[in-house]
């Protein structure tokens, strides 16, 4: 009876261990915390995966100024406008190229925050609607704006204390047109009042290498600290850059924290007509989807603080710096 009374002992000690000794979640993100699962849990892929095919075999190449174009921005907006959105916005703007002047379009859908729950704070997520001229931009740039589109959708519904804006930029393939006419608009308030732009450009082809966030000078800032915080959470850490050539860099003249988040090397089909739906990886429009989703959601949910600009880092991450490789 004894030695029965002991190995039930042993085998209470044993279970009573088990259910209370800390389960950490694995550094490459295999156990997903509980609050980025509001966001991560709710991406369908299929659904980005649907944008992309549609933005580039349906209207196939977007050149700002094109019917192409004109295509895409009603496709924008009636997809904004399913999801619940009624403040969206098409802003038109011009440009001169090669003596030609050009109009083109941004269009913006706003999400705005609980009444109760206004840090008076915003953040961008943002993109490019255009491709080249000659190619159906597949990856470059109707990944991103699928990826955007979805995350509009999931936000739709979800309570949030920050100001999101959504933006689909015009004329990024001309020289940043859309991007830059938008930040000359931004009043100082409203330059004062946005905490981070996140940029999602050429993020789904499978031929292309890994993640980086790029920032224009080179340096970390309050999106890198989430976009590696939120990788570190959901898939793997993200190394940083540096890269002056996608939207992002207006809105870091302004003083704006602000990073591109790209694959490299880039893909061999980069601005060519072979920018096809063949070469889009699924897998990797989902594993951005989900590290933009939960950065964006340690900002905006509305049981965190306000966040001072580039002063954020949400989890202890160590990030490292790679030489751009393009």
């Amino acid at each position: 009876m004894k030695k029965l009374q002991v190995k039930v002992g042993l085998i209470l000690l044993s279970f009573l261990m088990v259910v209370t000794t800390p389960v950490l979640a694995a550094p490459n993100g295999n156990a997903k915390q509980a609050l980025d699962n509001k966001i991560v849990k709710r991406i369908k892929v299929d659904n980005i995966y649907e944008h992309v095919s549609y933005l580039s075999e349906e209207i196939g190449s977007r050149a700002a100024g094109t019917e192409g174009e004109a295509r895409t921005i009603d496709y924008l907006v009636e997809q904004f406008e399913s999801y619940g959105y009624d403040k969206v916005n098409v802003h038109e703007f011009t440009f001169t190229s090669r003596g030609e002047e050009i109009t083109s379009y941004n269009v913006e859908a706003l999400k705005e925050p609980m009444k109760n729950h206004d840090t008076e704070q915003q953040i961008i997520i943002g993109s490019h609607h255009d491709s080249v001229a000659w190619g159906p931009g597949a990856n470059d740039d109707a990944s991103g704006t699928g990826v955007l589109l979805e995350l509009a959708r999931i936000y739709a519904n979800t309570p949030t204390d920050t100001t999101i804006k959504f933006i689909a930029f015009g004329a990024e393939e001309n020289g940043l047109w859309g991007s830059r006419r938008y930040a000359e608009a931004m009043s100082k308030e409203e330059i004062e009042s946005t905490v981070a732009m996140f940029q999602l450009d050429m993020v789904g082809s499978k031929d292309a290498g890994d993640l980086i966030m790029f920032t224009a000078d080179g340096k970390t800032n309050t999106v890198t600290d989430l976009g590696a915080a939120a990788g570190s959470r959901v898939s793997d850490i993200v190394p940083y850059s540096e890269l002056g050539r996608s939207d992002h860099v207006p809105f870091h003249h302004l003083g704006i924290p602000a990073a591109l988040f790209i694959h490299t090397p880039l893909e061999p089909w980069y601005h060519t007509e072979d920018d096809i739906m063949d070469y889009i990886s699924k897998e990797k429009l989902h594993d951005v989807a989900n590290i933009i989703g939960a950065a964006t959601f340690q900002i905006t949910r509305k049981d965190t603080p306000a966040l001072e600009k580039s002063a954020v880092k949400p989890v202890p991450v160590d990030y490292d710096y790679e030489e751009p490789n393009l």
